[in-house]
């Protein structure tokens, strides 16, 4: 018999925020109805655990924690009656919950713990970075044979996400630090939804470079390096956090807009060539660029974009360099084989397609899917952690001891 797993996810504020105020009606549709319309933007990772976990046979449900307008007509649906607390602050969207300081976070704690009693999951999985907090997940561990974390972003230093019983990462450092804590940890890589592509018209690039992200404290390189390339190339800019860009800074001539969702893959397979840059992923004070770990390897190359990111010495355990993604070493590089494979469109168009083929063959969320399902089997019947090391576990796939 197969686990029911219940996810637990948080959204970007800023695309909540921008979908909301958008779609003014959103937030008075029904739980499922706004559920629907969040995940079917394709936003993140969107519904694709949930879908693949079904696809194997599992009962799971997903659910955005901070998605409050959606957790509130839960709450209401449900008879869910909330704690009285102070609500008069703004919040990213229209919602009952919004109020001040961390009485937003509580009253997401108790549509959490409600949603958890309901469904009656044998595995909860958490995607962090989520307000929650330690302590609530500690306390759901009565509620979950196995409660589960995901995390690749940088560690708050006040969290210890000892709450847990095992934390995955697709950041090979995280995951060997939290063993080193004595944490219960696995990796498993990051992935593309192939069902982007069945949504996804195939139109004639429009940008012949472009550049999607954001620029956030775990970025403090990308600025000064988009800035420097802009003054030997064009770019085209679709990013957050603006507003950390000087007035005078040439991102802000290049600036086309955000990106999120359906409108990031529609821009990115309107490219002839997309900018990679990782994020700067401090691990308890310890730094390591030795890897290559980002939605946006698999975004780009899952929708037949060229891909330009940097060299690191194990990308080739995900992709081929230069013969199925271009590759950097400095910001000199980068601009030299800008020009290179725009002038020579053949090669691009190859190196797209091998990148793609590579992505559907071998990077693919129903094979991720496959993974964790052997390792929830593993934990929840007492196997315990897998004995390989992070980078022997990183060259395939991980499958039950």
């Amino acid at each position: 018999m197969q686990p029911k797993v219940l996810i637990v996810q948080t959204f970007y504020p800023e695309f909540l925020k921008d979908i909301y105020a958008t779609e003014p009606g959103l937030a008075e549709l029904d739980f499922e109805a706004q559920c629907a319309r969040l995940f079917g933007s394709a936003f993140g990772t969107g519904d694709a655990y949930s879908h693949g976990l079904r696809a194997l046979g599992c009962e799971a449900a997903e659910v955005i924690c901070n998605a409050d307008a959606a957790q509130a007509k839960w709450a209401e649906e449900n008879g869910l009656r909330l704690a009285s607390l102070p609500c008069s602050s703004p919040s990213p969207q229209p919602s009952p919950l919004k109020g001040e300081g961390d009485n937003i976070h509580d009253r997401r704690r108790q549509i959490i713990a409600a949603q958890i009693d309901d469904f009656r999951p044998d595995v909860l999985y958490v995607f962090e970075w989520c307000p929650l907090g330690d302590r609530f997940v500690a306390e759901m561990r009565s509620r979950a044979h196995l409660v589960v974390g995901e995390i690749a972003s940088p560690l708050p230093p006040d969290r210890t996400f000892r709450g847990y019983d095992l934390m995955i990462s697709s950041w090979p450092p995280i995951v060997e630090y939290f063993r080193g804590e004595g944490i219960a940890s696995e990796h498993v890589r990051l992935g593309f939804d192939r069902r982007i592509l069945d949504r996804l018209p195939r139109e004639s690039p429009r940008y012949p470079v472009s550049f999607v992200g954001g620029f956030a404290p775990s970025h403090p390189d990308r600025i000064p390096w988009l800035e420097e390339l802009l003054s030997e190339v064009e770019i085209d800019i679709f990013c957050y956090g603006l507003e950390r860009t000087r007035p005078d800074s040439p991102i802000r001539r290049h600036y086309r807009g955000q990106a999120w969702g359906w409108s990031m893959y529609q821009t990115l397979q309107q490219s002839r060539i997309t900018l990679n840059r990782h994020a700067r992923l401090d691990v308890r004070g310890s730094v390591n660029t030795d890897w290559s770990n980002n939605m946006r390897l698999y975004e780009a190359t899952g929708v037949g974009t060229c891909l330009l990111t940097e060299q690191r010495p194990h990308l080739h355990k995900l992709f081929e360099p230069d013969r199925e993604v271009i590759t950097y070493r400095d910001t000199a590089e980068c601009i030299e084989k800008i020009g290179y494979y725009l002038a020579h469109e053949e090669e691009r168009a190859a190196i797209a397609r091998a990148g793609q083929q590579r992505t559907l063959r071998e990077h693919l969320y129903t094979d991720r899917m496959g993974e964790l399902l052997d390792i929830f089997r593993r934990y929840l019947g007492g196997g315990g952690r897998n004995d390989r090391s992070v980078e022997q576990a990183s060259s395939g796939p991980i499958r039950a001891a």
